[in-house]
């Protein structure tokens, strides 16, 4: 597996930079079901948006978007992706004014891989406690588990480091009120909510939840240089990337397996935009689908990821795409909705 530190290595740095700034800017959750007040900033009136602002603002929506159409729009997402079998729910929020929408079936969801942001938040914040000393060797399968959602780096953590307890603590310390440990020892059985993995990244970029400048820009500076696959070859650029090709500042951290009670699950989490202005998070639960020219098709085979090797697979492909097409959707410029 080639892990790319040295390119690692120069994101981290740069984002540490940067770090001490984001922190201190932090940001205002309010709470509010209404949506960003940004969206309408490209009408007549408004200034003070930059040019990166205005471009990731245009890329959430034309300028007469106001709240009321973007609850539309998600809607239309979360309906889109019923049509193709899938159940999602689709969140935003504008760490700018603390302005939250959540729409879609807005239920609870195993993790999968997104587990593993809460593994590298807690062995941070613990590292600067002095509860736990962290060596090379652990630095290197955090950026492994975060980068390329290494599962192998993802289980010698979890092994070590306390297991569900680990979730346990990152929930209690980031007042994650939806979210429990898995009820087995396996970490992707991990339940969370949409909203959540908000209130997660809105701390962990606002400086809040105990984590230090260093430990914040470790983990911003890896979620931003993503890889295209994971560790086992899965595209890992369905969702945020592909819905939001023209974003600034993106940073994403991607979750899927299969399968849930015949399901795939798949979500697509992260930020972007000037100062990480915006956290978004999709959850989705899809059948297991093939199109009827697939080989797949009426076999009644499940594609399991234990046992089956699932890059290639139809159904997955179609559950991913049903993600980028939701995100596009409903915070894209497309005017193919």
């Amino acid at each position: 597996m080639n892990r790319g530190r040295r390119t690692g290595a120069r994101s981290y740095a740069t984002v540490l930079l940067a770090a001490a700034t984001v922190v201190a800017c932090g940001s205002q959750s309010g709470g509010s079901t209404e949506i960003m007040p940004v969206l309408t900033a490209l009408g007549p009136g408004v200034t003070g948006l930059g040019a990166d602002a205005a471009a990731d603002a245009a890329m959430l929506g034309s300028a007469s978007l106001d709240a009321e159409s973007l609850r539309m729009r998600i809607d239309a997402a979360a309906a889109l992706a019923e049509r193709r079998g899938a159940q999602m729910t689709i969140a935003v929020l504008d760490r700018s004014t603390g302005a939250r929408t959540v729409g879609g079936v807005d239920q609870p969801i195993e993790t999968a891989s997104v587990v593993k942001l809460f593994v590298a938040d807690d062995l941070l914040f613990r590292e600067s406690t002095g509860e736990v000393t962290l060596s090379e060797d652990d630095y290197d399968l955090i950026e492994d588990m975060l980068r390329s959602s290494d599962d192998t780096a993802a289980n010698l953590l979890w092994e070590q480091h306390g297991g569900s307890e680990i979730v346990e603590r990152v929930a209690e310390r980031h007042n994650l009120t939806g979210t429990t440990p898995p009820y087995s020892s396996w970490w992707w059985n991990t339940t969370t909510t949409a909203s959540d993995l908000l209130t997660w990244y809105d701390d962990v970029l606002g400086g809040r939840g105990g984590l230090d400048a260093e430990a914040s820009a470790r983990i911003i500076g890896y979620l931003t240089d993503f890889t295209s696959n994971g560790s086992d070859g899965y595209d890992q650029t369905f969702g945020l990337p592909e819905g939001l090709p023209g974003v600034t500042g993106l940073g994403v951290k991607q979750g899927w397996m299969c399968c849930v009670s015949g399901e795939w699950v798949h979500l697509s989490t992260g930020f972007f935009g000037d100062d990480h202005r915006f956290v978004v998070a999709v959850t989705s639960r899809e059948e297991v689908t093939y199109e009827e020219d697939d080989p797949m098709f009426g076999m009644g085979i499940l594609p399991d990821l234990a046992l089956y090797d699932v890059t290639s697979d139809g159904s997955a492909r179609h559950a991913r795409e049903t993600v980028s097409l939701a995100v596009e959707t409903a915070l894209g410029t497309s005017t193919d909705r």
